[in-house]
């Protein structure tokens, strides 16, 4: 029951007291710290290094292969449009064709350049 009166309570406060009594870790703790907080981040890096240059390398076969897929894709799109459009006007379909360069030989030219720009740098 003698924590009901207020007899024999010391001036400061609890948070006076803790803060008082707090002193500075040693300093080979915080070297040891020190020392392994350094060690985590070398090998974060090397792992961050690591995941940039595989996603470098997917982004470049990417930008290789775009230019290959929209020429299909167009092609294709081109291709089904067309004959629509002929059968719409009630023409034979072998009437509709036009002379002109293959989109293959176009996709090869897109790629042949690529390459090249890659190589002259």
């Amino acid at each position: 029951m003698g924590w009901f009166i207020r007899e024999g309570r010391s001036e400061q406060s609890w948070v006076d007291q803790t803060l008082g009594s707090i002193s500075t870790p040693p300093i080979q703790l915080l070297a040891f710290f020190g020392l392994v907080i350094f060690l985590m981040s070398i090998s974060n890096h090397s792992e961050s290094k690591a995941q940039v240059e595989r996603e470098n390398t997917g982004l470049n076969l990417l930008l290789y292969l775009l230019p290959l897929v929209l020429v299909l894709v167009t092609y294709v799109t081109m291709r089904n449009r067309f004959s629509y459009a002929v059968q719409a006007a009630g023409l034979p379909v072998e009437s509709g064709k036009q002379d002109g360069c293959s989109p293959w030989g176009v996709a090869l030219i897109v790629v042949l350049v690529l390459v090249l720009v890659k190589y002259h740098s």
